[in-house]
């Protein structure tokens, strides 16, 4: 599974685990790995609560 998260407006040069660096309403897509080793407490203050959502992966 993947996550789509958008960043709090405001934030800057914000890096994340999968290497890139972004911007307040940037809008990223992370792996379940990289989203999974950004602590809850990050994840609150990065993400906009409501823009956290989980995109299933592909059928094999």
């Amino acid at each position: 599974m993947a996550y789509t998260v958008t960043l709090k407006a405001g934030l800057q040069d914000v890096v994340l685990p999968n290497g890139g660096r972004y911007q307040g309403e940037d809008v990223v897509v992370l792996s379940d790995e990289h989203y999974g080793v950004i602590p809850a407490s990050t994840r609150a203050a990065v993400f906009s609560a409501e823009a956290v959502v989980p995109v299933p992966a592909p059928a094999a």
